[in-house]
């Protein structure tokens, strides 16, 4: 039996920016995993998941990512058929911008190198994830396979610069759900009319830019003073050009309230996640209950 694990990730800064050739930062959460267990069977490939229980070949329609991602990493090891066990736990909630998808790739191919004994770089393990980020996304960027399989912050580009990027922060970040499923799609579009036919859509996006710099400098730094007003910044500007949601503006006003140095919405917006900056893990305890008891529907805790 052979174990193997990713993690989930959250963009700290740069979100939608991004898409205009602005650098975003991402970090990847080790407290929340997704983990996929592989046994030798009898009889074809069977799945346990969340999501789907049985053979690989009944999957369902909205999995052929995954099913796609199995059959071609076995190929790829010279053992297409083969009878398998996978099953895949993660605590990743989904379509909240923390991709669950990518890390769920990540830990099936690196249980399936590793049960076959085969050794697997990493860029192997990505070209490998990009198949079924692919059918899954389209037209992936590659920052979330590169964040759920580094153990390191990702200073991302999308002229395809993904570099480990130096971190010396003494510092909590508290991660809530909102429970309103992201909408990345409809914010992308929101974000692009504001550029087209806005007034200040542009500026927003490079002062996005900018604070993204301003951040990786606080992060090389332990400016936490700086982080903290760069996320409250930021937040400003994505609420402005429309991608915020009233539960997440509910959450930020109850992060900052609480003792937070800084909080922003994470990930496409329009609900889904917010990330909220705190000096000390027992500032993070109480900003993390506090979320919970105003609505959020969980939290986590990481130190940065």
């Amino acid at each position: 039996m052979i174990y193997k694990t990713s993690n989930a990730k959250i963009i700290l800064m740069g979100e939608h920016s991004v898409v205009y050739n602005q650098p975003a930062i991402a970090l990847p959460i080790s407290n929340i995993k997704t983990g996929v267990t592989i046994q030798d069977i009898q009889g074809g490939i069977q799945i346990r998941s969340r999501y789907f229980n049985g053979f690989l070949e009944d999957i369902h329609s909205n999995l052929l990512g995954i099913k796609t991602l199995i059959k071609q990493t076995l190929t790829v090891l010279g053992q297409p058929n083969t009878g398998l066990l996978i099953t895949i736990e993660s605590e990743i909630p989904s379509e909240r911008g923390m991709g669950s998808s990518a890390a769920t790739a990540v830990a099936l191919v690196r249980a399936l190198f590793a049960f076959f004994d085969r050794p697997l770089s990493r860029n192997t393990l990505l070209k490998m994830v990009d198949i079924s980020e692919k059918i899954i996304h389209g037209n992936p960027s590659g920052l979330d396979s590169a964040t759920a399989s580094s153990n390191t912050p990702i200073w991302f580009k999308r002229d395809g610069t993904i570099k480990a990027l130096p971190i010396n922060v003494n510092a909590y970040l508290v991660i809530g759900d909102s429970g309103i499923k992201g909408k990345t799609s409809e914010a992308v579009e929101i974000v692009k009319n504001k550029i087209q036919f806005g007034t200040d859509g542009g500026l927003l996006i490079k002062n996005l830019g900018k604070l993204t710099s301003q951040t990786a400098a606080a992060l090389r730094e332990n400016d936490v003073s700086s982080l903290g007003a760069a996320m409250n910044e930021a937040h400003q500007n994505l609420r402005q050009l429309g991608v915020s949601h009233p539960a997440v503006e509910k959450l930020i006003q109850i992060a900052n309230a609480s003792g937070a140095l800084g909080s922003k919405l994470t990930g496409g917006g329009l609900g889904g996640c917010i990330i909220a900056l705190t000096a000390d893990e027992s500032t993070a305890k109480q900003v993390s209950q506090n979320l919970i008891d105003g609505g959020a529907t969980a939290t986590w805790i990481e130190k940065l």
